[in-house]
């Protein structure tokens, strides 16, 4: 029997095996969950079946903080050898590192991530179609076996994502440009106007206020992991950002810099 045993089933972990049991890809999904609430929600859900491995699972899907995966993946590594271990956290040099550190990267294990996601969190927030149309970003190293990463690469490609290759080292300093950086700043934003009233600050914000920080509701302590984990690429990117900021005084300078950038994202769209 074809069974995946999934640690940490919150919005990713579980939109994962929801897709991955609709697509027919395990017939048995089991759960591991530091938080009991969680793994409860998550088989209230329909995402997993039972708690803990209750057979030997053919997959291990480490879906818990970044600041975790290392471990997990040791520890899935050594319990079931015989399994395809992979992952799906926002930042994956420091796990790999801490890996070899421990003394070296399980072959079967394959570093991934869907570039999908939601502030909503939790097992209920989870969806069979999180990934469709999604790309996700696979960093193999020179350890990964290649029949495991075309396995795993499969497994997302049969529940429509796209996928793609990157060195861990380029996808961290891509991702802290384009989602960890943009977290940080909704959240640091928020965090500045902490003094003014609710109420207050209901009655001055706009749609555009609201799309921005919509990001800034995301899991606390997910975020606190991504952005501790991959924080000397975020501050790179901070350090370039900033002199960005400025008002230019010159308003036809200024009406150039806006009208490139509306351009870039315009492009992002076509």
């Amino acid at each position: 029997m074809n069974a995946l045993l999934l640690v940490g089933t919150g919005l990713i972990g579980g939109s994962f095996a929801l897709a991955a049991r609709a697509a027919g890809l395990f017939e048995r999904v089991d759960g591991m969950d530091a938080n009991p609430a969680a793994l409860a929600a998550a088989r209230a859900r329909g995402i997993v079946d039972a708690p803990g491995a209750a057979i030997e699972p053919t997959a291990v899907c480490i879906a818990t903080p970044v600041g975790s995966i290392a471990e997990q993946v040791a520890l899935a590594a050594e319990r079931h050898p015989q399994a395809v271990i992979f992952d799906v956290g926002s930042v994956k040099a420091p796990a790999i590192r801490a890996l070899r550190a421990q003394g070296g990267l399980p072959p079967a294990f394959v570093p991934c991530h869907p570039v999908a996601g939601s502030e909503r969190h939790g097992a209920d927030a989870a969806r069979a179609d999180l990934f469709e149309g999604c790309s996700v970003v696979v960093t193999p190293v020179a350890e990964t076996n290649a029949a495991v990463i075309a396995q795993v690469s499969g497994w997302w490609r049969d529940i429509g994502a796209t996928v793609t290759r990157q060195t861990p080292e380029t996808h961290d300093c891509l991702l802290a440009a384009t989602s960890h950086l943009p977290h940080l700043i909704a959240f640091a934003l928020m965090e500045m106007l902490g003094d003014v009233d609710d109420a207050t600050l209901r009655r001055a914000v706009g749609g555009g206020f609201r799309d921005f920080t919509r990001i800034a509701a995301a899991d606390a302590a997910v975020w606190g992991d991504i952005l501790h984990e991959n924080r000397d690429q975020v501050l790179r990117w901070v350090e370039a950002l900033a002199p960005r900021l400025v008002v230019e005084e010159d308003k036809a300078a200024l009406a150039q810099r806006i009208a490139a950038a509306r351009a870039k994202r315009v492009r992002l769209d076509a």
